[in-house]
């Protein structure tokens, strides 16, 4: 676990005091989570996992797999949904799929 912590606020670029005021606790139980002095409370453990989107499993050294849950759901679902457009857009003549390039750009200009 303390290694996790570590690495992944290496990762972000921040200073054990960053951290701390980041997930409202001192930089001393930063300090001590990062060396395995104390057992983490299950809001910072929480907290910790929320903040750097990974899963309390990753942080416990329980999994590699970083994704929290619901993003692996997300990721899943994008996956599909895209792999579905995909599919369909393959459907089309040449002059449907430079209609519906035309479309999806004005609609990204609109929304912007």
């Amino acid at each position: 676990m303390q290694n996790r912590v570590r690495e992944l606020r290496k990762e972000y670029g921040l200073r054990q005091e960053e951290l701390a005021g980041k997930l409202n606790v001192s930089q001393q139980t930063i300090s001590r989570i990062e060396k395995g002095g104390n057992s983490l409370a299950p809001e910072i453990l929480a907290d910790l996992s929320r903040f750097f989107r990974v899963s309390v499993d990753y942080i416990l050294c329980l999994s590699d797999q970083r994704r929290t849950y619901e993003l692996a759901v997300n990721f899943n679902e994008t996956v599909e949904e895209n792999y579905k457009l995909c599919e369909l857009y393959g459907r089309l003549d040449k002059a449907k799929r430079k209609l519906v390039m035309e479309l999806m750009e004005e609609f990204i200009k609109g929304s912007a």
